[in-house]
């Protein structure tokens, strides 16, 4: 799914040449494709299966956008995918768009989300808190190793807790029993939970403390729990945030949030709106809450519509 946000602005009158030049894009799409084409502001859903040639109608569309509105390096088109070839894949589509039409490349960027989250959160350090001179970013390859090692550091800390999960219903099961369970709660269940909880906490704005505290309403009404699962997941948060801060590290969750907190401020919220003509993101379907609120915002502008347009595999 394709998101695009945007606020609506008047077309600039273009020349004839120029005009014949945007159909000639415009009938080389097909008719899902072209309803991107005559995209012109405000909110659009458009649903697309795998191979059905969104990328190109997404690169005609932003092409026929960036002509029409007399886009420049200060007033971009920004186009978001979830994956860097992805992303150079569409920008080569565009650029080849706009060099067909006479017109310079300057008036769109092409990020990956969290590429785009990266360049808002760095360029304003003082606000999203987060420096790449005192911090690195981890891969996620990194992080599922880190993940891995906080679960060891719970297990170790938490070893009452961990024993119940380790004898399940039967405390006097044989060791084999007892080995293989061992086996499949560090390696697959508790990093899997871990994952699932940090991810989705992390994507609501929640943090560790607000994960304990709903552990706590949840075991108050559930008195007869077993596993305590809300606790557990909460605990590997914690340790997973314990082990990031230890080694100056932040994930690609907590460059999000950062980039959303550059734009909690005024003047910053409006130096990036005034330089983003609109949104067009790949994949929409994919994006976490946060994701989208950023992309929202960046469409944004006081007294002015929100418009979003989204073209979507499934």
């Amino acid at each position: 799914m394709v998101s695009f946000l945007s606020r609506t602005t008047p077309e600039q009158p273009i020349s004839d040449r120029l005009q014949t030049g945007l159909n000639s894009i415009r009938n080389q799409l097909r008719d899902g494709q072209r309803q991107m084409a005559d995209w012109e502001g405000g909110e659009l859903a458009v649903s697309a299966v795998p191979g059905s040639g969104k990328s190109t109608g997404m690169a005609g569309a932003a092409a026929i956008a960036i002509a029409q509105n007399c886009l420049h390096i200060h007033h971009q088109l920004v186009v978001v995918t979830f994956t860097r070839s992805a992303a150079a894949s569409l920008k080569g589509k565009i650029r080849r768009h706009l060099q067909t039409l006479g017109l310079p490349s300057t008036g769109f960027v092409v990020h990956t989300l969290h590429g785009l989250a990266l360049q808002i959160a760095t360029r304003h350090p003082e606000l999203s808190t987060l420096s790449l001179d005192a911090l690195t970013l981890i891969s996620p390859n990194r992080s599922h190793q880190l993940l891995r090692q906080s679960v060891e550091h719970w297990a170790n800390s938490h070893p009452r807790l961990y024993k119940r999960l380790l004898e399940g219903n039967q405390s006097d099961g044989e060791e084999t029993e007892r080995l293989r369970r061992q086996g499949v709660l560090r390696t697959e269940v508790l990093p899997h939970l871990g994952y699932t909880a940090i991810h989705e906490a992390k994507s609501s704005g929640l943090l560790p403390s607000d994960l304990f505290e709903l552990a706590q309403i949840q075991e108050s009404q559930t008195s007869g729990e077993h596993y305590p699962i809300l606790r557990i997941a909460a605990g590997l948060y914690e340790t997973y945030q314990q082990q990031l801060r230890s080694r100056s590290l932040i994930d690609y969750d907590d460059m999000i949030l950062g980039a959303l907190r550059v734009l909690e401020d005024v003047g910053a919220r409006r130096l990036w709106q005034n330089q983003v003509f609109a949104v067009f993101e790949d994949e929409a379907q994919d994006s976490s809450p946060l994701q989208a609120k950023l992309l929202e915002i960046l469409a944004q502008k006081e007294q002015s519509s929100v418009g979003t347009s989204s073209v979507g595999a499934g």
